[in-house]
């Protein structure tokens, strides 16, 4: 069978979700060609001759760019079987088969990938609106990065001047947290899936043979299996002692298991991203999300004393979220040092809300919820006061113009509370933003002896957002 895999985006790095079936679909027997058109263009040619053609979706961006690639596919080798699979397939099934897709798999896909494979192969055709989401434990095999892009044409981490190769691989897939704005929660349902310690490490080090001196987990958060995850970082560090990597954890497991954070420390790890949302208790009692504002100030706190810097994640932009609670958060940065920990992009998250999304349904949602855009494969919402979508196109504008001219992150911050300050009515501010301008070449501590702002703060060249 002659497969065809391939990737829209992945947040800047390798695709992991390309590399990984096309070894299960190889080790059956299958003969895999893999494309990464965030970095290549479309080979028609593979297209064409391909019998099997894997779209992978494992975010929003990615669906939205593999609905439009499903066209064009259609259009080049109609006889094809097309599938989506991933995180977003299960969830956007009935919005991808017929038209776009012949079948559509989620949650666990390795396995159920090579059995469609295996029965369009011997001719078997299953039914066109073929729809499975599997939760079976596997055996994950090893990568198949040969067949991926090399990785000087993704995204770099940068510490200070230095810029570094980055390799991205998963110790876990899944969560056992339920958030409800998470697109994990409605397909995983609270299930953890661990990649065997093995797997892992030798993917680690086939990454540094291609060059890698820093990888990324993309572990919806590391913490979720602590003990698998200690076990490995404490591996790499053993093995590869000059290499460095980051995570993601929860604000609730920083605080839960803080006598752990120093390992990190102790092993590489030059910075923790955190999806903390809102620093207000009404916003994310909304999201579930198992934390507090001051619980955000003690994570920080937590990092600091470790000597990790801590990058925070928002969604600024929700139905709850009003003008104060917007201006709220920006001066919440502001204080706490965090100008160049939080990207740009951060500032203008608006909550998506996509099929089967577990916020449907619940109070705090249902008043502001409109129809189910398929064009967008999101709910359509709108915001009580319309002041706040006002806000959010001139925030997005200026930060899409702060990235394309690299303004610094001082700036961008004093610009975006000019914004907001004068959406509230407030004077917006020349002397605001000159007296921030002054004391961003000023670094300060701030509260229990932290240093954040007094030095570069390690980051990824490709801004987070999904």
């Amino acid at each position: 069978m002659e497969v065809l895999l391939l990737s829209t985006y992945e947040l800047g790095h390798q695709p992991l979700a390309v590399a990984r079936p096309a070894a299960h679909l190889i080790a059956a027997g299958h003969r895999v060609r893999c494309q990464d058109l965030a970095v290549d263009t479309l080979d028609e040619d593979l297209v064409r001759s391909a019998e099997l053609i894997g779209i992978s979706v494992p975010m929003h961006t990615a669906t939205r760019l593999g609905a439009r690639l499903a066209e064009r596919v259609r259009a080049l080798n109609p006889a094809a079987h097309i599938c989506f699979y991933g995180l977003y397939a299960s969830l956007h099934a009935d919005v991808l088969l017929g038209r776009l897709a012949d079948s559509a798999l989620g949650g666990e896909f390795e396995g159920p990938l090579v059995a469609l494979a295996d029965r369009l192969a011997a001719r078997n055709k299953p039914t066109p609106a073929l729809v499975e989401t599997s939760f079976e434990r596997q055996l994950f095999l090893l990568p198949r990065r040969d067949l991926l892009p090399p990785l000087k044409r993704y995204a770099r981490v940068v510490v200070g001047e230095l810029h570094k190769l980055v390799g991205y691989v998963e110790a876990s897939r899944g969560c056992a947290h339920q958030c409800l704005h998470c697109p994990i929660t409605p397909v995983y349902n609270g299930r953890l899936r661990i990649v065997q310690q093995d797997i892992v490490l030798e993917d680690i080090r086939q990454l540094v043979r291609m060059g890698a001196e820093h990888i990324t987990f993309g572990d919806p958060d590391f913490f979720n299996g602590i003990r698998h995850s200690l076990r490995i970082v404490d591996a790499l560090h053993d093995e590869f002692p000059r290499l460095t990597y980051d995570v993601t954890i929860k604000v609730e497991h920083l605080l839960e298991h803080r006598a752990h954070v120093p390992t990190l420390a102790r092993t590489g790890c030059l910075f923790i991203v955190s999806a903390v949302e809102a620093v207000q208790d009404h916003i994310l009692a909304n999201f579930h999300k198992g934390h507090t504002g001051l619980d955000v100030v003690e994570a920080l706190r937590i990092a600091d004393e470790a000597g990790i810097p801590l990058r925070p994640t928002f969604v600024p932009f929700t139905p709850w979220a009003s003008l104060d609670d917007y201006l709220g958060l920006l001066r919440f940065i502001r204080e706490h040092g965090l100008e160049r920990h939080v990207d740009a992009v951060q500032y203008a998250i608006r909550l998506l809300v996509p099929r089967g999304s577990s916020l449907v349904g619940t109070p705090a949602m249902d008043p502001f919820l409109g129809q189910f855009d398929a064009q967008t494969f999101s709910h359509t919402w709108q915001h009580p006061d319309a002041r706040m979508d006002l806000l959010h196109a001139e925030v997005g504008r200026l930060v899409e113009r702060a990235l394309r001219e690299g303004q610094e992150p001082e700036v961008v911050l004093s610009r975006v509370l000019d914004l907001a300050r004068a959406a509230s009515g407030q004077t917006s501010g020349a002397e605001a933003t000159t007296t921030a301008l002054s004391q961003a070449s000023e670094p300060e501590a701030v509260g229990n002896g932290s240093t954040r702002g007094s030095k570069p703060v390690p980051r990824l060249t490709e801004p987070w957002f999904c």
